[in-house]
């Protein structure tokens, strides 16, 4: 089955809550399944897996259903030194719980130079760690707009921060509301359970991209994001689902450069 024009991805990132190591996020998840559940979404959660000691049966629940990714074990962006570790570490434990995982996403979207080669050899069979766009972290403008495959890995890429999709994730529709509610729908979404906290409930972040993450958050989040389900008009879908009805193992080439 190929893909239409009304099919898309949602993804969520389970990750501690925002710049900290405490995870009260995932009080929410009940409450975000019943939503994806009430909209018929059917989701990829990038998870990161010093999580699995504390909240091995909410993970689990949630596989039930959905499909779990891998986000790192410890959420620590990846360098030359600890990237092998991180990919490697994650797949093990969660091979360990008997989870099924195929896919990897990079925390904060970073990655390294030798990011696929890495994958490959770790044994993922696809990534979602490229984003286009964000001022003094990543720029990737010539890479194509839709999946395709680089080293024989599929790549989901983030049209994070560019026109027409700047509304890649929650975090853009909080913080550009009410402008958001004209932006054009991207093909892949992502959000953080976190989002839905009140600011209150967060650890104090004083930095202006601490602030600008937690404009629109909690009760205001909720009400962002259901009107973005209702107006959207979208059959969502995981990343697993998206490559199984897809043919973007035949349709791209291997080293990424169709758009």
């Amino acid at each position: 089955m190929i893909i239409d024009n009304k099919t898309r991805i949602m993804t969520v990132d389970l990750e501690p809550d925002l710049r900290s190591s405490t995870y009260k996020s995932m009080e929410i998840i009940p409450d975000l399944l019943d939503l994806f559940d009430r909209y018929g979404i059917k989701a990829t959660f990038f998870t990161v897996t010093n999580l699995l000691d504390k909240h091995e049966f909410e993970i689990k629940e949630i596989a039930k259903k959905h499909e779990i990714a891998s986000h790192s074990h410890t959420h620590n962006w990846l360098t030359e030194k600890n990237s092998e570790w991180e990919m490697k570490t994650s797949l093990k434990l969660f091979k360990d719980y008997k989870i099924p995982v195929q896919g990897f996403r990079a925390p904060g979207f970073i990655t390294t130079k030798n990011h696929f080669e890495l994958l490959k050899k770790v044994g993922y069979s696809y990534d979602a760690s490229l984003a286009r766009f964000f001022p003094g972290r990543y720029n990737n403008l010539t890479m194509p707009k839709k999946p395709f495959l680089r080293n024989s890995i599929v790549e989901f890429p983030m049209p994070t921060f560019i026109p027409p999709s700047i509304n890649s994730g929650l975090p853009y529709l909080k913080l550009f509301h009410p402008i958001s509610k004209v932006f054009p729908k991207p093909y892949m979404f992502y959000l953080h359970p976190w989002e839905f906290l009140e600011k209150k409930e967060l650890i104090a972040d004083r930095s202006l991209v601490g602030n600008l993450l937690q404009r629109n958050n909690g009760k205001k989040a909720i009400i962002i994001f259901k009107n973005y389900l209702e107006k959207c008009d979208s059959n969502w879908i995981s990343c697993r689902e998206w490559m199984e009805r897809s043919k973007v193992n035949n349709n791209h080439n291997n080293n990424g450069t169709r758009n």
